[in-house]
């Protein structure tokens, strides 16, 4: 069962009862990247993840997260009961609350297999709301489906964060290349809703002071000068495309006010909305480059 966002199925759940036969799934994608898994393995059960000539033997009760890539297949022993929960990345975290976003970059990031022993009631719970999310995706046209997978996903995801995240440490651990990268992630998927610095220092786990000293030191520009780049850079894209009106693209971007969004554009670019439009499409008919905006990508 798979829900749909705007393209490629974004999120599947799967409950997996009891057989007496050993069984495979594939874990890659059929889109363009592949999924990650978490996977609920029940009491007695037994399963095994491979890939590159790799093999990982898992027993239960645990529950095990498998980033993108990390396997090709797994396998069930007979008379293994589990759940299985798929998330397309760059998709799944627009179903979690902004609360939840420290856990999202923790996981989003991690690169290897993370398999945990756990108590049976844990995997159970897990489970359970796996297949509410299930139910959900079954009739998406239920009222409040959407709200119901988010709660429950959220459940999921902070469940297992917590089990290797203490509570003690600091969140913004790590180096600054590390921290840049997590910014950069978080500034990727939510330029569009107008958070402010101190938004994204939040879900960062620092202040804005930290991140703004990180900025300035290694990237010679603000936090907020990075927001506006993204933002302006993203409007370009878009009026070049010329899909959609001025308007349209404003109201996309997070601007409530037409207006208010063409000066912002002009006080980055030199130029209003439509007339940059307009210059960029003749410049393309006459055969010439298209003008560059002057913003350094990240290191």
């Amino acid at each position: 069962m798979v829900v749909r966002i705007g393209g490629p199925a974004a999120i599947g759940a799967e409950i997996i009862a009891s057989h007496y036969e050993a069984r495979r799934w594939s874990l890659a994608s059929r889109a363009a990247r592949p999924f990650i898994h978490l996977l609920c393995l029940h009491s007695g059960g037994a399963a095994e993840v491979s890939g590159e000539g790799e093999t990982v033997a898992l027993s239960g009760p645990a529950l095990v997260w498998l980033p993108p890539e990390c396997a090709a297949h797994l396998d069930l022993a007979a008379g293994s009961p589990a759940a299985l929960l798929r998330l397309r990345p760059g998709a799944w975290h627009r179903y979690l609350p902004p609360s939840a976003e420290p856990a999202y970059l923790a996981l989003d990031g991690a690169r290897g297999i993370l398999a945990l022993p756990v108590e049976p009631d844990l995997v159970t719970a897990v489970s359970r709301s796996i297949a509410a999310i299930a139910s959900e995706i079954a009739a998406p046209a239920r009222n409040g489906a959407a709200s119901i997978m988010s709660a429950e996903l959220t459940l999921c995801v902070l469940r297992f964060w917590r089990l290797f995240a203490s509570d003690s440490e600091p969140q913004e651990e790590g180096s600054s290349a590390e921290i840049l990268s997590r910014f950069r992630r978080l500034l990727e998927e939510r330029y569009h809703q107008q958070l402010r610095v101190a938004d994204y220092a939040g879900l960062l786990g620092m202040t804005p002071d930290r991140l703004h000293a990180l900025c300035s030191r290694e990237l010679k520009r603000s936090p907020s000068a990075l927001i506006q780049q993204r933002v302006v850079k993203e409007a370009a894209t878009r009026l070049e495309a010329g899909t959609a009106t001025v308007k349209q693209i404003a109201f996309a971007l997070g601007f409530k006010d037409t207006a208010y969004f063409s000066r912002f554009f002009r006080k980055h670019t030199g130029e209003a909305p439509g007339a940059w439009r307009k210059r960029v499409a003749a410049r393309i008919r006459s055969g010439r480059s298209r003008p560059m905006l002057n913003f350094a990508d990240w290191p």
